[in-house]
């Protein structure tokens, strides 16, 4: 498990890939997004986008199935405190996403024993456009006292 004294700035972590299908897009905003882009192909092919596109929040769900597999099964979180979302291009479907989490800032809080910890995140489709922008603020335990390094 790594701790807050194991972390520094800049640091990154690769996520996997998540290949999205037309199956899920329709099901998903069927069920928290019905909105014709998202739940209607007729609709969504004669819409802004010329055709159907994942929900933001079904894309959001992505980042957090795949930062879950990479950083949260190895890092010991507490908490997310807060998130800074842009989606800067649509999700279609057949799209592989994948993407990197950096370490922005880390600010430990000894009399706390966490540290406050800044990830950016980028989801990008497979032809390297980014999809998702997210800054999340997270807080992450520090090593317990009875423990040496990792």
């Amino acid at each position: 498990m790594l701790y807050a004294e194991d972390l520094t700035e800049g640091q990154t972590f690769k996520l996997g890939s998540y290949t999205i299908g037309e199956a899920e897009i329709l099901e998903f905003a069927g069920k928290y997004d019905p909105v014709p882009i998202h739940a209607d192909p007729v609709a969504a092919a004669a819409g802004p986008f010329g055709g159907l596109i994942a929900s933001g929040f079904n894309t959001i769900a992505i980042y957090q199935r795949l930062v879950v597999e990479a950083i949260w099964t190895k890092v010991a979180g507490i908490v997310g405190r807060s998130f800074e979302i842009r989606l800067p291009s649509p999700v279609r479907p057949g799209a592989t996403l994948t993407g990197q989490s950096q370490i922005q800032k880390i600010t430990i809080r000894p009399e706390r024993r966490d540290a406050v910890v800044i990830f950016k995140t980028e989801l990008v489709n497979d032809e390297q456009r980014p999809v998702l922008v997210l800054v999340l603020d997270a807080l992450i335990r520090m090593r317990p006292a009875e423990q040496g390094p990792a």
